[in-house]
Parts: structure tokens; C-alpha cells; sequence
């Protein structure tokens, strides 16, 4: 299971710097980007990717959590993400499947309380679902809903889904063994990291 830090909770006026002291710890980068419409902040920039796709040498992965994802998730490619997770909730069917077949590496992502069933259409489409385990926004938060009980019945659901699934919101270091038992691929850790 890959590790992606999430580096809305890194120190915000020296990011790469604090990159650098927690290594050790994750694989990869994940950079949250709101727009507040679809979350009440803003939150991190398309300009953090560039820099942390110019000046290391990580994958980075993206969730928009934004209104306009036609609009914006070419900008998160264009900008150097390695891949791109938008929200079903802000997301018609036929737009996702019109960015899907321009760019290869689109997500779908979920808030907490929208059901899994609501992903079905989605999934055909998607190289990558992403479960929401807090509301978004804000670093450092408990978790909204059981985030394992979600991923157990992702998988009850979908067993045949060939994407990579993500897992994100409040995962404790003491989480990472169930989630990797219940096929998650990559974990997004936060606080947990940049501490």
C-alpha cells in the first residue's frame, strides 16, 4: 500500500522543507484543492503541484474539491498531476466521461456521506475511486463515518473494479494495517504525518 502526504497539513510557509524532514515516511504527495463553493475554504493551489512536481521527485496526487471540475481538472494536469480525483457530487455523468477520455489518469471521489451506490455509473470511467472519510476543508479532523466500513462495502459492491482505491481522512498509523487488508492501494495521511 502506497502512502501519499497529504501536504495541507505540512508547515504552509516552508512545504518543501517539511517534505523533506518526513521522507521517511510516505511514497507519494497529495494535494487537496477547494475552491469555497464546493467546501466553505480554499485551500491549497494547481501551484503546488508545479512546485512539488519541479523540485522532488514524487508522484503527486490531486483531489478537486470544487464546483467546475470541466474547467479545473485540466488545469491539475496541466500543472504536473499524476493524477486527479474530482467529486461525483459536483460532477455530471457525461462531463466526467468526457475529461475521462482526455485524460487517462481521472478519479472519482466521494464526501463522507454519499453512498457507494452512487459511484456505479462512475466507475467504468475512472482509473481511481476515492472514499472521503472527513468533511472536506481542514486538516486534522475526526473522522465523519467509519472510513473501514465504507471500504469493506466499496468492495462488497464493486469487486470487479480495476482502479486503484484510495482512502482518505483521519487514518491513524493503527489504521493502516486494516486498510491494507480491505485492498485499499493508497492512503492518504495528513497529521498523521506532519506532526
Amino acid at each position: 500500500m502506497i502512502i501519499s502526504a497529504s501536504i495541507q497539513a505540512a508547515d504552509q510557509l516552508n512545504i518543501l522543507q517539511d517534505i523533506n524532514e518526513h521522507k521517511n515516511k510516505f511514497d507519494q504527495i497529495h494535494v487537496d484543492i477547494t475552491d469555497g463553493h464546493f467546501t466553505n475554504n480554499i485551500s491549497m493551489s494547481f501551484q503546488h503541484i508545479k512546485e512539488v512536481k519541479e523540485q522532488t521527485n514524487y508522484k503527486v496526487d490531486v483531489q478537486l474539491m470544487v464546483q467546475d471540475n470541466v474547467k479545473l481538472a485540466p488545469l491539475a494536469f496541466s500543472h504536473g498531476a499524476d493524477l486527479v480525483c474530482i467529486h461525483a457530487e459536483s460532477t455530471k455523468l457525461n462531463d466526467f466521461i468526457e475529461l475521462s477520455n482526455q485524460y487517462k489518469n481521472l478519479g472519482v471521489a466521494t464526501l463522507p456521506d454519499t453512498n457507494n451506490e452512487h459511484l456505479k455509473d462512475y466507475l467504468a470511467h475512472s482509473k481511481a475511486v476515492l472514499l472521503l472519510a472527513v468533511n472536506p476543508g481542514f486538516s486534522n479532523q475526526g473522522q465523519a463515518i467509519n472510513l473501514i466500513d465504507k471500504v469493506k462495502n466499496f468492495n462488497n459492491l464493486y469487486p470487479e473494479f480495476k482502479g486503484k482505491l484510495i482512502a482518505d481522512g483521519g487514518i491513524k498509523n493503527s489504521d493502516l494495517e486494516n486498510l491494507k487488508n480491505n485492498k485499499v492501494d493508497i492512503a492518504v495521511q495528513g497529521g498523521a504525518i506532519f506532526t
